[in-house]
């Protein structure tokens, strides 16, 4: 039961961390002018064609979220805890990644 709280504030906590603002762009424009975007790792993922990993991040979060809830309603079968387990190191895992690709993402506007 604890395991299920402890998911949800970690899986909440990094959709949070995913959409907050954490990178800055720049950018000279043709007309001399320098431009800045403030950017989010979601943000920095879409414009460089690698939303799915975003994707698999929300699947791997539900997969967390719904497994949480079983066990919180009195599911009791091993299954289940394994699944929250595993879908919770693999939402984990898949967070780390994605911070460090949107990290070495180099944008050319």
């Amino acid at each position: 039961m604890l395991l299920s709280i402890i998911s949800f504030v970690i899986n909440i906590a990094m959709i949070v961390i995913l959409n907050i603002e954490l990178y800055t762009d720049t950018a000279y424009m043709a007309d001399g002018t320098v431009h800045h975007w403030e950017l989010s790792p979601i943000d920095k993922l879409s414009k460089a064609d690698m939303g799915w990993m975003f994707n698999l991040q929300i699947f791997l979060v539900a997969i967390s979220v719904l497994s949480s809830i079983l066990v919180l309603f009195g599911v009791k079968h091993r299954i289940v805890k394994i699944v929250q387990l595993v879908s919770l190191i693999a939402s984990v895992v898949m967070f780390i990644i994605i911070m460090i690709t949107s990290k070495n993402i180099h944008l050319k506007y």
